[in-house]
């Protein structure tokens, strides 16, 4: 079953599609409790009280302006070098592996070791 943002996300979309009153409950009003009840109304009288607006085409159409000049003005940035070199990357990279192919190689001679200790 939905909750109750749900229940008012839908009772939004029926606000805007200009319904009112119980027309405009997703269920019958008596399915709610008194308190979800006040929330559907509260709703409904800000739906009334806040219309959307939508601003002028002059001033759109100024905004569109001021932001391509913007735009046109703005120097060229170049692609940003990376932080770390490459070569360093490399290096980092050589050494974990050296260290590595050391490590596996001392690996037999320490299993040998400890067998000939533990005798």
């Amino acid at each position: 079953m939905p909750d109750l943002a749900e229940w008012l996300e839908w009772h939004a979309a029926r606000l805007q599609q200009g319904l009112r009153g119980e027309a405009a409950y997703p269920l019958p009003p008596v399915a709610f409790s008194p308190r979800d009840r006040a929330l559907f109304q509260l709703a409904e009288q800000l739906a009334d009280a806040l219309r959307p607006v939508e601003p002028r085409p002059t001033w759109v159409a100024s905004l569109y302006e001021r932001l391509m000049a913007e735009a046109r003005q703005a120097p060229r940035r170049r692609p940003s070098t990376p932080a770390i070199p490459l070569w360093w990357l490399g290096v980092a990279l050589g050494t974990a592996a050296v260290g590595l192919w050391a490590y596996r190689r001392r690996q037999p001679v320490r299993s040998a070791l400890q067998l000939k200790l533990n005798r």
